[in-house]
């Protein structure tokens, strides 16, 4: 009996902190490949660059957590991204663009939420349907081209501007992240959220508005994508029909290995964090390396599929503990 409450210790340890090992081997690993890997301003880069990423995982996580998904998280992304840049050379006031870039993003979430709700059709194919209307959207403000004239300076220094080696947007990030951690453990929403992608039905004998709580949720999905449009926009200091749409598979990634980290089983902030900076780190360190193109591609394709395995696998192990 003790040596089996040994060994289901040990598994439960390694499926809480496994990842971190996983990440300081990634660390040491390519420290010993390439000299320009482990610096400061390497770290420091890497971070800025999954901002928008993380943004883009938080909103993500709001979607997977009660048991949907959203394919248009890229393409409303992109969406906010134009609308900015095009309303920048228009001349509207600087303050103003990133807070309608927000709302918009905020409103593709709820046309998202209305069409798997109130229409009753699944999210897979509503959400798809939704990011092909904003892609040819998207291409009909930019009329196919590249738009980059006048994007706010205020908005290009905090995307790209740093303190204490640190970038702002990393901070920003970090503040988000305590905030829907927050959220998501210590309010009603948060349970609520939980409660509907554990069992809609259960939760709707309840008490609870389980279309509410969904539309919310891909409302909050959507306003994720807001924020990462504003800062890739301000990163880029462009926008264009093409940009944001690629990093939709890489930000369900990171959601999915947060399942398998600290509370294994169950999508959380820490592990999304965690299972970010592993694949940044990873990825990071293929390119600086080296090694062509077809090596970060082949990384985050390896990366979804453990990702999505692992998850798979710790949920069940999960549903069986309870």
């Amino acid at each position: 009996m003790n040596g089996r409450k040994i060994r289901n210790g040990n598994s439960s340890f390694l499926e809480k902190y496994g990842m971190i090992g996983i990440l300081i081997l990634i660390v040491m690993f390519f420290s010993f490949t390439s000299k320009n890997f482990f610096s400061v301003r390497n770290f420091s880069n890497i971070l800025i660059s999954q901002a928008v990423m993380g943004c883009l995982a938080l909103g993500g996580m709001f979607i997977l957590i009660v048991n949907e998904f959203d394919l248009s998280l890229g393409y409303i992304l992109c969406f906010s991204m134009v609308l900015g840049a095009l309303l920048a050379e228009k001349g509207v006031p600087s303050l103003l663009i990133p807070v309608i870039m927000v709302v918009a993003g905020s409103a593709c979430g709820l046309l998202n939420g209305l069409i798997t709700t109130r229409l009753g059709i699944s999210s897979f194919i509503g959400t798809l349907s939704v990011g092909l209307m904003l892609s040819g959207i998207s291409q009909a403000l930019s009329g196919g081209g590249i738009l980059n004239t006048n994007i706010p300076a205020g908005m290009i220094t905090f995307a790209r501007g740093k303190i204490f080696q640190v970038g702002y947007c990393v901070w920003f990030l970090v503040l988000l992240c305590v905030i829907v951690w927050y959220i998501l453990n210590f309010t009603r929403f948060g349970r609520h959220l939980y409660a509907v992608g554990s069992s809609k039905r259960t939760a709707l004998f309840a008490g609870i508005k389980v279309q509410k709580v969904q539309i919310l949720a891909f409302m909050a999905s959507g306003f994720f994508c807001g924020i990462a449009a504003v800062l890739l926009l301000g990163q880029l200091g462009a926008a264009s029909s093409a940009y944001g749409t690629s990093l939709l598979l890489p930000a369900y990634s990171v959601v999915f290995l947060s399942k398998a980290a600290f509370i294994p089983g169950k999508i959380n902030v820490p592990g999304m964090i965690l299972g970010m900076l592993l694949c940044a780190l990873g990825e990071n360190g293929i390119e600086i390396s080296g090694v062509s193109t077809w090596g970060s591609y082949a990384f985050q394709g390896i990366i979804l599929i453990l990702s999505i395995w692992i998850s798979a696998v710790l949920t069940e192990r999960a549903a069986r503990a309870r």
